[in-house]
């Protein structure tokens, strides 16, 4: 981003309890900008005498849990190339040595991305409690993080469900289903389904997909396998063959031969 582009803003979760004084370096050298040309101040403390025309303004609230504080930042057009938020939370995490976290894209509210002061970034299952205020905590993570002995690290399934996968042996069941003028609205639906989930296992870590998805997965393709008897012969037979690929695949990535 250049200089005259737009405002950027940026949302953190901060675990140590950072004073305004060491939030306030610590952007300084993750924004690239001069300490006098940053204000920073605790949301809900005096308001007068801030620097509303500073060309990096924040607000720090004070939280319960797992993290301490979170950080409204607000970055001024005029700010030459500002960070990405990944950049400006990993440059923060370890000018400021602490573990930072920050919004992920995907739609669940408790995704997001943690930054430790070394550079690790792993993702990140943050909750807030009903409380108010709220209580938060770390749920699990996806790599471990020594600065959280105690958080549980696994793959996360809301994550993993989200990510984009390509279908090619569903469009070309659907293509084919089309060109013989049938219909088979669901059989699309639950192949995309079970070819989503051998997709989504060829990228992940041999023996780490959750068993949650698995199991998902497994009741899709049951209804799959009852589905081929309502099905005209034609339609029948093509999803068969789709299914039949998508099998041997799933089974040369994991070694289950039995399916159904």
């Amino acid at each position: 981003m250049h200089k005259g582009d737009v405002p950027v803003f940026y949302d953190f979760f901060v675990v140590a309890d950072l004073p305004v004084s060491r939030i306030a370096a610590a952007l300084a050298t993750a924004v690239q900008v001069p300490p006098e040309v940053i204000d920073i101040a605790d949301a809900y403390g005096e308001q007068e005498g801030r620097n509303w025309d500073a060309l990096v303004l924040g607000d720090r609230v004070p939280v319960y849990g797992d993290a301490s504080v979170t950080l409204s930042v607000y970055v001024q057009e005029t700010v030459t190339a500002p960070p990405t938020e990944a950049e400006c939370a990993a440059a923060f995490a370890a000018a400021a040595g602490t573990v930072v976290l920050y919004p992920a894209d995907e739609a669940p509210p408790s995704a997001y991305w943690l930054v430790t002061p070394e550079g690790l970034v792993t993702r990140a299952r943050l909750l807030a409690s009903d409380d108010s205020p709220p209580v938060y905590s770390i749920d699990a993570v996806e790599t471990a993080v020594p600065q959280l002995p105690g958080v549980h690290v696994t793959l996360l399934p809301e994550i993993i469900r989200e990510q984009p996968v390509l279908t090619p042996v569903t469009r070309d069941f659907t293509a084919a289903v089309q060109a013989l003028h049938g219909e088979a609205e669901q059989a699309q639906v639950w192949l995309e389904e079970w070819e989503r989930h051998v997709r989504r296992i060829s990228r992940l870590p041999a023996g780490r997909c959750p068993p949650e998805l698995h199991q998902e997965a497994l009741r899709v393709r049951n209804e799959l396998a009852l589905l081929t008897d309502e099905l005209p012969p034609p339609v029948c037979d093509l999803l068969r063959a789709a299914v039949r690929t998508l099998d041997e695949e799933y089974t040369a990535l994991t070694g289950i031969s039995r399916i159904s």
